[in-house]
């Protein structure tokens, strides 16, 4: 069975992390993993296909991909070096704990899966993901290895919280490139939300003050802040709310309007989602 995620909730199971040296003889043809598999690349010269893309991967390249992907590798010249790291989304299935090896594509056991997930708010870990430039994760490459190969107490949540990070910063970095055409107008919208919070800032009028249509300027915001249009400005406006309430003695009231609710219900709603208390506690 499918389990829907989203991206905030993953919490990886490292079932093995470690950097491999290939020598020039190794090749691996039409294979499928079990769980998830990232690899980044060290040095050397290689030959990697995923679902019929091929890769010559170079130092500081990561990439990802699931068990729904039939991948091949292959040393190219006198071999690489890479990290190798099998993982899970989440711990569900954390009593297979050994290292699950490959099968040949035809061979693979459906049944023998840990999970299978499927990403609502971030498709790019639906698929086969390349990140061209890793360079500066390589410490924390190094941290994954050392917790797997020299565990200590809790090491699998350390292995966890490494893998979180990494994930998250592959995420942010194909978040960044997806999005890269927009980022001037998400930037621009931001600003312009921050300035006019205590105006009408509906999808509809935003909108319109950038001759956009707004579910474009929707699809923008969420491919470079994680947050819907809307959801953007209910939180700039509870974050302005909350610099009101510590720093003026305006009633509550007069701080709902002032940020642009038009109800006083819905702003203490609003707030109590992002704080977890109601307005009249920060007074």
């Amino acid at each position: 069975m499918t389990l829907t995620m989203k991206l905030d909730d993953i919490k990886p199971y490292v079932r093995y992390a470690k950097i491999l040296r290939m020598g020039a003889d190794y090749s691996s043809v039409n294979m499928r993993a079990y769980d998830n598999r990232l690899l980044y690349f060290f040095s050397g010269n290689a030959r990697l296909e995923i679902d019929g893309t091929v890769y010559n991967p170079e130092r500081g390249q990561c990439f990802l991909w699931t068990p729904d992907s039939v991948y091949s590798l292959s040393a190219d010249g006198d071999g690489f070096t890479v990290l190798v790291v099998n993982y899970d989304y989440t711990f569900a299935a954390r009593n297979v704990s050994l290292c699950l090896p490959p099968a040949p594509a035809g061979m693979f056991d459906e049944s023998k899966r840990p999970e299978k997930i499927c990403f609502s708010d971030f498709n790019e870990f639906n698929a086969p993901l390349f990140i061209k430039d890793m360079h500066n994760n390589e410490y924390d490459f190094h941290c994954l290895e050392n917790e797997f190969i020299s565990p200590q107490r809790n090491y699998a949540a350390m292995l966890s919280a490494i893998m979180q990070k990494i994930l998250l910063v592959c995420a942010r970095q194909a978040g960044t490139r997806a999005s890269a055409g927009s980022s001037c107008l998400v930037l621009s919208v931001i600003e312009y939300i921050h300035e006019n919070y205590a105006n009408d800032l509906s999808n509809a009028a935003i909108g319109q003050q950038f001759n956009y249509h707004p579910n474009y300027i929707n699809r923008c915001m969420l491919a470079s802040t994680g947050q819907s249009l809307h959801q953007y400005v209910v939180n700039a406006r509870v974050l302005k709310a909350l610099e009101l309430l510590q720093t003026t003695d305006l009633s509550v009231t007069e701080i709902s309007r002032a940020v642009g609710f038009k109800s006083i219900k819905h702003f203490s709603q609003s707030f109590k989602r992002c704080y977890n208390y109601s307005p009249t506690h920060f007074r």
